[in-house]
């Protein structure tokens, strides 16, 4: 990962500062790739074997088409010259074919950065999103005093990150004024600097937090302020 120890110890001073001013529990977790997504580089390599050998077998048969119409006889001298090679050697050919753009393309599609790019946006938003929801009830963010955690999550394989809030904050905050402190985070991971994105997250989120839950007489500290590198599942 990108994140060093210095910067380990920035955020948790971030958390320590925002959570000093709310009732409130920030948690903030970073993952390398929300997922392997093994079925990215099947579905491309069957793709790719089922397609190309047609697409190249189209082309050929339009190529020879268009060079034997002119030829003395027309279509019917062009058909009665064409080569016609044994099925049995021909579906072998083609099979064999299949089989080496499968292996080709499965190898290529296995690369990270390949994967990932070739892997629908909709699918690694719903997986950076599925590996948050496990994250919020995992860290116990949902067993606070008084249901007010909210977890800062970022996924730098797909550089996308979430913000998810418990019952008791989303009474009083709507979803959407999340979005910047996801922006915020966001810009940092996709600039390298995913340390100054999870600084700026936390520190809106505080500001949004202390307009709704300010800090009272007795505010425990429920949860670690730690940052938490969490593994490839």
């Amino acid at each position: 990962m990108l994140l060093t120890s210095a910067d380990h110890e920035r955020i948790a001073d971030a958390v320590a500062a925002a959570e000093a001013k709310i009732r409130g529990e920030i948690v903030c977790v970073v993952i390398d790739e929300a997922s392997p997504y093994p079925e990215t580089p099947l579905a491309w390599a069957a793709f790719g074997a089922l397609v190309l050998p047609l697409a190249g077998l189209a082309l050929l048969k339009v190529t020879a088409a268009l060079r034997h119409f002119d030829a003395p006889g027309g279509w019917a001298a062009a058909q009665a010259a064409a080569p016609h090679a044994p099925v049995l050697i021909a579906l072998t050919g083609y099979a064999l074919l299949q089989c080496l753009l499968f292996v080709g393309i499965f190898a290529v599609a296995l690369v990270p950065p390949v994967r990932r790019s070739l892997t629908p946006s909709l699918l690694k938003r719903a997986r950076v999103r599925e590996r948050a929801v496990q994250q919020f009830f995992a860290r116990g963010l949902h067993k606070t005093r008084e249901r007010t955690g909210v977890l800062i999550f970022a996924s730098l394989g797909e550089r996308q990150a979430e913000v998810l809030a418990d019952v008791g904050i989303d009474e009083k905050v709507a979803a959407s004024d999340w979005e910047a402190a996801i922006a915020d985070l966001v810009a940092g991971v996709r600039a390298g600097r995913p340390a100054d994105g999870f600084v700026a997250a936390i520190e809106r989120c505080g500001r949004l937090l202390a307009q709704h839950f300010p800090a009272g007489s007795e505010d425990p500290d429920e949860l670690p302020n730690a940052l938490v590198e969490s593994p490839q599942r």
